[in-house]
């Protein structure tokens, strides 16, 4: 920290526990200058005080790639707050890059050939094989470098200003999380869906499988996989054999789990029908026969202007954004403004082409 505390700029990069564990930690730290690289063990150095320390400094500038999950790991874990953040991820976006992962990004501009083999690896196995620390520090040595160039690519299009908005807003997120008080189980790929007989059942299977994943700190896809958690809910096996021709379901699992999935299934079976969980419904709007051509003429209008400005659909208005201004019909520009989730820059470049398709 001494050493990196006389920089202006610094590379930050994290790899967490959360594919390969049930409790997810952050288990390495790389950080970068224009010519050195650390790697921070922070299974080992329980206290990263002078780190948040760091991080926090207005002054210090901290390039990350695609620094959602990276802010929000550092914040929940240790209570870091990042101040400064450039993340070449939505540099690349607003530059209009074609292609904006951190490999192709590098390859285009540093001609850096990226090995992908330890994505998905297990940073929390101690010690860590030298090929793997190698492969970290790969992740923030020329990160820098690649900032410079979006930078002045951002600079050149007129859209520093741009950038430097989404950038304060990464910085508040973390801690601006919404409380979701929604059941996990209910919050699975697919099970909105399902009936509400149905999800008695998953919210069985779901707690089964928890339990297990907890008691062997293992990700929960490992002990059984979440498409196989619906299919079980959706089409109750009745017997070990039922189980055992359910895809998704190897011998090994049928052996250590088939006995206790059943009893969380039949679990399931057995709840009330007034004990029934029930996913909420999306809110559902007032008629309005207008709506529909609105939002078709806001699409139209951001086709336009995504050709004429050579940018992703999503910088000028996401569709999410662009049926919100559909609904609530915003007269001027102030209106527009005050719509949750627009950017000061969209409403001064775009907005007023679309309050005109409205």
């Amino acid at each position: 920290m001494a050493s990196l505390e006389k920089e202006e700029v610094i590379a930050l990069d994290t790899e967490a526990s959360s594919f390969h564990r049930y409790r997810e930690s952050v288990c390495l730290i790389q950080l970068s200058t224009r010519s050195e690289t650390f790697l921070v063990d922070p299974l080992a150095i329980i206290d990263l005080g002078a780190l948040g320390a760091l991080l926090a400094k207005p002054g210090m500038e901290v390039v990350i790639h695609d620094a959602d999950y990276d802010l929000r790991i550092l914040a929940k874990h240790h209570g870091i707050r990042v101040e400064n953040v450039f993340d070449t991820l939505v540099a690349a976006e607003l530059v209009n890059e074609p292609e904006i992962g951190l490999a192709s990004l590098l390859g285009k501009y540093e001609g850096l050939r990226i090995d992908k083999k330890f994505q998905k690896a297990d940073w929390s196995k101690r010690p860590l094989p030298m090929d793997m620390l190698d492969y970290a520090a790969g992740d923030t040595s020329h990160l820098i470098a690649l900032r410079d160039i979006l930078k002045q690519e951002l600079i050149a299009k007129g859209r520093w200003t741009w950038a430097e908005e989404e950038f304060a807003l990464l910085t508040d997120a973390p801690f601006n999380l919404p409380a979701n008080v929604e059941d996990p189980f209910l919050r699975m790929k697919g099970a909105k869906a399902l009936k509400p007989a149905q999800l008695a059942i998953l919210r069985e299977v779901y707690a089964w499988r928890d339990a297990v994943a907890e008691g062997q700190d293992r990700a929960a896809f490992m002990v059984l996989g979440n498409d196989v958690l619906l299919s079980l809910a959706t089409d109750p096996p009745a017997s070990m054999k039922d189980l055992a021709a359910r895809k998704g379901v190897n011998e090994r699992s049928l052996e250590r789990y088939g006995r206790k999935i059943l009893t969380a299934v039949k679990a399931g079976q057995a709840v009330p029908k007034d004990q029934w969980p029930r996913a909420e419904r999306p809110k559902r709007w007032p008629r309005d026969d207008d709506y529909e051509d609105r939002l078709k003429r806001l699409k139209a209008a951001r086709d336009v202007l995504t050709e004429r400005f050579q940018l992703r659909p999503g910088i000028v208005a996401a569709n999410q954004l662009l049926a919100e201004i559909a609904r609530t019909l915003p007269g001027d520009r102030d209106a527009l403004l005050a719509i949750p989730g627009i950017r000061r820059y969209q409403v001064e470049h775009f907005g007023d082409h679309l309050l005109k398709a409205l």
